[in-house]
């Protein structure tokens, strides 16, 4: 009968052990299919980023090829070519860069942000699947709760004994 329940409770702390490393083993590859899903939104969101910055960028370049246009053909029909002209269409390039290194440093710093969001999110994953082995019974525990059910099984058969003992030893 002990044999019988040995295996018992070694099957019982087995199939335990089994059905949580399997149960941590899916949550951890569920943390890591969001991560890689995650990691495509990302990818997609930066290369809106790119897209729209270059749009932008050529937009500005275009407005500053308008107003140097404008401004030289005001210019040209007040016969104020020269020192003034050269001043505006030297204000216009300045106005241009200085727009064009914002549109740039923009870009860059949403670029950092979608990085920083990817650190956030391996870290988030790796919690979770850290998380779900922690929680899974690991081999100590298996043991332990092996010889848990076995003690527990000896002292009720002792303490059965005993008292069918003491009982006739009574009568």
């Amino acid at each position: 009968m002990c044999d019988v329940m040995t295996a018992l409770a070694v099957t019982g702390a087995v199939s335990s052990f089994v059905g949580g490393q399997s149960a941590a083993s899916a949550t951890s590859d569920a943390a890591q299919a969001n991560l890689e899903s995650q990691y495509a939104q990302t990818a997609e969101k930066q290369k809106q980023i790119n897209e729209s910055t270059a749009l932008e960028a050529h937009e500005r370049q275009k407005q500053g090829l308008i107003d140097r246009a404008e401004s030289m053909a005001i210019a040209g029909e007040s016969g104020a070519l020269g020192f003034s002209s050269d001043r505006l269409l030297a204000d216009s390039f300045m106005q241009q860069g200085t727009d064009l290194m914002s549109i740039e440093q923009n870009r860059s710093n949403q670029m950092k942000q979608t990085d920083i969001n990817n650190k956030s999110y391996q870290a988030t994953a790796q919690s979770q699947a850290n998380q779900a082995y922690n929680n899974a019974p690991g081999l100590i525990e298996t043991g332990l709760q092996i010889g848990g059910s076995i003690a527990n099984y000896n002292q009720s058969v002792d303490t059965a004994t005993n008292d069918y003992v003491g009982s006739h030893l009574k009568s």
